[in-house]
């Protein structure tokens, strides 16, 4: 009896101890994870800011939208607002081929003619305004991207209505999009 309480109470300690253990494996576990994601962040963060920085940038948009808010899924390598230093090009297209450009829309370029930039520390996002200067006309893009690039463009001109861009910037070398023919 003497020895089955003590191996009773053995077990019991051991219990005990493995619980410790696992609770400890479990706390190590989430501090890792989380100095990951705060190293993946950073990492993001950087890529975008030197994007931004550098004027070299594609927003691919995987949405596009209209004045009245009713956004639509578009395919992303036609459907692209495209910063090469002072060079712009912004498209619209679809997968029908039927539009000026040869891709289902309009394409647009020329250039840059004012560039703002306002980073939110805090926030780790970016505020851009731009003037664009195109062979169809003059246009402002207002752009938010937050630290890991997602970002919306908002497209206005001289006539009322805008349209919206939604997606990913990514950089020129790494870009997947397809330019049609300049209206």
């Amino acid at each position: 009896m003497k020895t089955f309480s003590i191996i009773i109470l053995c077990l019991f300690l051991a219990n005990g101890s493995f619980a410790q253990n696992s609770t400890k494996d479990k706390q190590v576990t989430k501090e890792a994870k989380k100095a990951l994601q705060d190293t993946i962040d950073n990492i993001e963060y950087r890529l975008t800011k030197n994007m931004i920085d550098s004027m070299g940038f594609v927003l691919e948009a995987n949405y596009m939208a209209n004045r009245t808010g009713v956004r639509v899924p578009v395919a992303s390598n036609l459907n692209f607002i495209k910063i090469d230093s002072s060079y712009v090009a912004i498209q619209t297209g679809n997968n029908t081929g039927m539009g000026s450009n040869g891709v289902g829309g309009v394409t647009a370029e020329g250039s840059v003619s004012q560039w703002k930039v306002s980073k939110d520390e805090k926030r780790r996002s970016f505020y851009i305004t731009m003037e664009v200067r195109t062979n169809i006309g003059m246009y402002t893009v207002f752009m938010n991207v937050t630290s890991s690039g997602r970002a919306t463009a908002r497209l206005t001109g001289l006539w009322p209505g805008q349209l919206v861009w939604d997606g990913q910037l990514v950089p020129i070398g790494r870009s997947r999009t397809f330019k049609g023919r300049s209206s």
